[in-house]
């Protein structure tokens, strides 16, 4: 509630007071309050060194990020709206080989998914219940470890019903496992802010996307201190269609501010269709 009407109130503030209050906080308060709210196990310095870490640090580096703290950026009503900008949900009676005959038309339905980012795996279990055939990669073992137990737990209360299991592979978003135009749509949802190169990762999704790829991104301004691993930052849209250069593509406004899940402020939504 506090933290609701403190993003509200600096909403009202005109960008450049904004700007000028973060100033003050990042030279003064950020380092040593990320500090005292997480202790050791939060890299604060993060943004300095992330580009030069070898892949076994930034692995054990999310790995600790989900042994200490649940992140579940997305929520029902997210899912609901990422399933709307995949076209809705797959025509059960269809094929993979009938969605690969299709993929050229503008109007062909996506039946898989690939989730680059799958974290906690809310958003794959609710794509899973839609009839798309989900595939997720995350580059921490323990967040993997975590969604893939989530999964198992609801079918075993019988709460998940999906028609097809839901695949789970770990790996980096700047080297896909996987051949070229591998999926119907690609979904990248609060994770294409972490990536250590974007404009490979951003190659990478156009590369195994047949149809459509859909990103979610905050809506922020670089910050040396932050209480995120964040690399990439995307103040306006036209910074994020920009990114993947795709000729079609549509990119909306969101507020998260209010909402009950871990991120709340401003964001974007990219839906782009691969030709």
């Amino acid at each position: 509630m506090l933290r609701a009407a403190y993003i509200r109130f600096k909403q009202l503030l005109p960008r450049s007071v904004r700007n000028a209050l973060s100033r003050v906080n990042q030279g003064l308060f950020a380092r040593r309050t990320i500090e005292r709210k997480y202790g050791t196990w939060f890299d604060v310095d993060w943004r300095k060194k992330f580009r030069t870490m070898p892949d076994a640090d930034w692995i054990a580096a999310y790995d600790a990020v989900w042994q200490h703290h649940h992140n579940n950026c997305t929520d029902e009503t997210d899912a609901a709206m990422i399933i709307t900008a995949l076209g809705g949900a797959p025509h059960h009676d269809s094929t993979e080989q009938d969605a690969k005959k299709n993929a050229h038309v503008q109007n062909a339905h996506v039946q898989s998914v690939l989730e680059v980012g799958c974290g906690a795996g809310s958003l794959a279990i609710a794509m899973a219940q839609a009839g798309f055939r989900v595939t997720c990669v995350d580059v921490s073992s323990e967040a993997l470890r975590k969604a893939a137990h989530r999964a198992q737990t609801l079918a075993v209360q019988g709460e998940q019903t999906i028609k097809h299991d839901i695949t789970w592979k770990q790996g980096f978003a700047e080297a896909l496992p996987f051949p070229d135009k591998s999926f119907d749509a690609i979904t990248c949802c609060h994770t294409l802010e972490h990536v250590r190169d974007l404009q490979t990762t951003v190659q990478e999704l156009k590369r195994v996307a047949r149809m459509r790829i859909v990103v979610v991104v905050p809506r922020q301004e670089y910050r040396l201190y932050a209480e995120n691993y964040h690399t990439q930052f995307f103040s306006t849209p036209d910074q994020l269609s920009s990114a993947f250069g795709l000729p079609r593509s549509e990119t909306r406004e969101l507020n998260y501010v209010g909402r009950d899940n871990e991120f709340q402020d401003e964001a974007l939504l990219y839906i782009g269709y691969v030709e």
